[in-house]
């Protein structure tokens, strides 16, 4: 059984599928099959562009709200130290855990 670009795309059929990947959308992180996919069912449904429009809206109103703060200190580092990789073998019965861990190392400031 052969598998085309297009077909696996289709799994995209309902709103709900839509909506769920409605963020990917937004962020540019789909592939051109899907983001088509996704935007011609946008212009046919006029329930899910207006969610799209509410999400939209949304993230906008985060990165206006939060774009100009500083990161906190450290902030890199503990996300690094919680990345947790899991991955499952394909008949669902393996799993692999990996967890990151840093050190990290204050240099005495000079003064």
């Amino acid at each position: 059984m052969t598998t085309d670009a297009h077909e696996s795309h289709d799994e995209i059929t309902s709103c709900d599928d839509v909506l769920s990947h409605v963020f990917e959308f937004l962020d540019h992180e789909t592939d051109d099959a899907r983001r088509e996919v996704i935007a011609e069912h946008l212009e046919d449904c006029s329930p899910c562009l207006r969610q799209f429009g509410i999400e939209q809206e949304f993230k906008a109103l985060v990165r206006r709200r939060c774009g100009g703060d500083p990161t906190p200190v450290g902030l890199r580092d503990r996300i690094k130290v919680q990345l947790t990789t899991v991955s499952f073998e394909e008949d669902g019965t393996s799993v692999r855990v990996e967890r990151t861990s840093i050190e990290t190392i204050t240099e005495p400031q000079e003064r």
